[in-house]
C-alpha cells in the first residue's frame, strides 16, 4: 500500500462546517479523528512561500476549548480539552525569564529590529516561520524515526523515513569521525548501544504546522504560526535526576546527546536546550532544560523550532550558547554511559 493511500483524507465538507455556528469543541467531540484530518488539510508541508495558505484558526481553536498551560520565548502553549493535543501559538510579544518567576517584558518589535542588523529574527512573520520549518525538516531526519504511519504525517513521509533510517543505521560508523571532530574519547559502552534497538528510538511527537490569525489577545489578531503537537505525558527533564531514571531512559538520553553531536558535526545545527532559568542555570544548558520530556517509556523533544546555526554570524549563532551545549553534551554523554 502506498503512503498516499494510507493518508487519504475522508471527504468532509469543511467549507460547510466552518460557516456553521457549531462550536469546534462540539464538532471535535462528535467527529473524533476529523480534527486531525482538518489539521492535515491546512498544514504546511514545505518551506516554500508558494505553498502557504492561511488556516481558519479562529474557528478551529475555539477559546472555550483551550486551556492555557504556559508561555515560552516564542509561543504560548494551550491544551485542547478532552484531546491529546497541545497548541503552540507564535508570540508577537516578548518577555524574558532570567532569575526565576520574575519576567522582564520587552518591546518585541524593537528587539527584532535591533537583532535583524545581525540577520537574526524571531518574530513569527511568514518568512521566519518557513525558515524555522526548513530547519525543522533537517532536525526531523536526525531525531525522528517514523516507522508507523500513525507516528507522523507528511506527504513525503517515505523520503523522510529513508533519511532517518540511513542516519540511524550508520551511527557506529560515524563514531571515529565524531571523536576526532570533538577531540573526545567516548566510553566503549556506546558501541553496543549504537547497534542495539535503542538506536531506532523516536524522539519527536507528531505535529502539524499551521499559519493563521492569532487567538490570544496579546497578539492582536496578527497572523502567526500554530504548532499542533501530540500531548506527551511525563516530567520535564529539568525536574529529573538522570541517574535515577530507568536504564532504558538513560540509554535514550545517551542516544539523544550523540545525535546532538552528530547533527552539529554534519550540518552545523544545534537544537535549543536552554534551562528554565538561563542566568541562574547558565552552567547547565542541557540537562536542566524544559524542552525535553521524559516518562517511564520515552524521551521526547517538545521544543522543535529553535535551532542555533553554528556557521552563522556571532549573534545569529547564539554567541557562546551552542558551544556551551556542545561542551555539556561531551561531558554528559560519558557520565551517563558509566551507568548503562
Amino acid at each position: 500500500m502506498k503512503f498516499k493511500q494510507l493518508f487519504s483524507l475522508k471527504k468532509i465538507n469543511w467549507k460547510k462546517f466552518l460557516k456553521t455556528g457549531v462550536s469546534a469543541g462540539k464538532f471535535f467531540s462528535q467527529k473524533g479523528n476529523n480534527f486531525e484530518n482538518l489539521l492535515k488539510r491546512y498544514a504546511i508541508y514545505s518551506p516554500e512561500q508558494t505553498t502557504v495558505r492561511l488556516a481558519p484558526t479562529k474557528r478551529m481553536f475555539s477559546n472555550t476549548q483551550l486551556r492555557f498551560i504556559s508561555s515560552g520565548l516564542q509561543a504560548r502553549v494551550y491544551k485542547i480539552r478532552d484531546m491529546d493535543w497541545v497548541v503552540k501559538e507564535g508570540r508577537w510579544d516578548l518577555d524574558l525569564n532570567f532569575f526565576g518567576d520574575t519576567k522582564l517584558p520587552l518591546s518585541a518589535s524593537l528587539s527584532s529590529k535591533l537583532l535583524s542588523l545581525f540577520s537574526f529574527t524571531f518574530l513569527p512573520s511568514r518568512r521566519e516561520i518557513l525558515r524555522q520549518y526548513k530547519a525543522y525538516l533537517k532536525f526531523v531526519q536526525y531525531f525522528g524515526y517514523f516507522t508507523n504511519p500513525n507516528d507522523y504525517y507528511h506527504p513525503n513521509l517515505e523520503l523522510i523515513y529513508n533519511a532517518q533510517k540511513n542516519i540511524r543505521d550508520s551511527l557506529l560508523f560515524y563514531k571515529d569521525d565524531l571523536e576526532s571532530y570533538y577531540k573526545i574519547k567516548l566510553n566503549p559502552k556506546i558501541d553496543e548501544l549504537l547497534v542495539s534497538d535503542t538506536k531506532y528510538h523516536n524522539f519527536l511527537p507528531k505535529e502539524y504546522l499551521l499559519i493563521g490569525q492569532s487567538i490570544s489577545p496579546e497578539n492582536k489578531n496578527k497572523d502567526t504560526f500554530f504548532i499542533v503537537q501530540q500531548f506527551i505525558k511525563g516530567n520535564l527533564l529539568h525536574d529529573e535526576d538522570i541517574q535515577k531514571l530507568d536504564i532504558k531512559i538513560r540509554k535514550q538520553m545517551v542516544l539523544l546527546i550523540y545525535l546532538i553531536l552528530l547533527m552539529n558535526m554534519q550540518i552545523h545545527i544545534v537544537p535549543d536546550t536552554r534551562p528554565r532559568y538561563p542566568i541562574l542555570q547558565i552552567g547547565n544548558w542541557l540537562m536542566k532544560t524544559d524542552n525535553i520530556i521524559v516518562n517511564n517509556d520515552n524521551v521526547k523533544f517538545i521544543d522543535t523550532r529553535w535551532f542555533w546555526d553554528t556557521k552563522a554570524n556571532f549573534i545569529k549563532k547564539g554567541a557562546v550558547i551552542p558551544s556551551m551545549i556542545i561542551n555539556l553534551a561531551k561531558l554528559n554523554i560519558n557520565e551517563i554511559l558509566k551507568n548503562v
